[in-house]
């Protein structure tokens, strides 16, 4: 499955740091746009696998669509 998310980058030439805004509990650094991004996309991969090994065996994830005002 693949998924979009955001990521808002903030900094200049000497560091970087971002944010999903979609997963607010992952924050990332690096010192290049590209360094920045390689650690976010492993970050959110990191997360999925640790929510769904945090899982009770019983439960099940349904995928839902949420209409927001623009």
């Amino acid at each position: 499955m693949t998924r979009t998310y955001s990521l808002v980058i903030e900094g200049d030439s000497a560091s970087y740091s971002g944010y999903i805004p979609e997963l607010p509990t992952i924050v990332v650094t690096g010192s290049s746009v590209e360094d920045l991004t390689a650690r976010a996309k492993e970050a959110i991969q990191l997360y999925w696998e640790t929510l769904h090994a945090d899982r009770s065996p019983g439960s099940t994830v349904r995928e839902i669509e949420v209409e927001l005002p623009a």
